[in-house]
């Protein structure tokens, strides 16, 4: 093999690396818009979940203490919950007083 020969193989195999290149960075940039939108997504619907159980929950506690037996003992467990919520918010506040 010539030099000439060589140089050209070399020059050859670098447009062609370069081409690779330019597609790669390309659909690494698509790719990152794809993802970027999808992590947007997630987070709609997350949100989204986060208000379907908060609209449950209130659902759910609406029902129990309409009075329906079964949902009585539910509705003790999350009022027991949210008063000990609001005794662990009290401690809180009184240990930085």
């Amino acid at each position: 093999m010539t030099t000439k020969d060589v140089i050209a193989t070399l020059t050859a195999d670098v447009e062609r690396l370069m081409k690779l290149h330019d597609g790669a960075m390309a659909e690494i940039a698509t790719l990152r818009e794809k993802h970027n939108e999808q992590c947007a997504t997630i987070r709609g619907l997350q949100e989204q979940l986060r208000e379907a159980k908060a609209e449950a929950e209130k659902a759910s506690m609406h029902a129990a203490i309409a009075g329906s037996i079964s949902n009585k003992t539910a509705a003790r467990a999350h009022i027991n919950r949210l008063l000990r919520e609001i005794d662990n918010c009290i401690a809180m506040v009184s240990s930085r007083i």
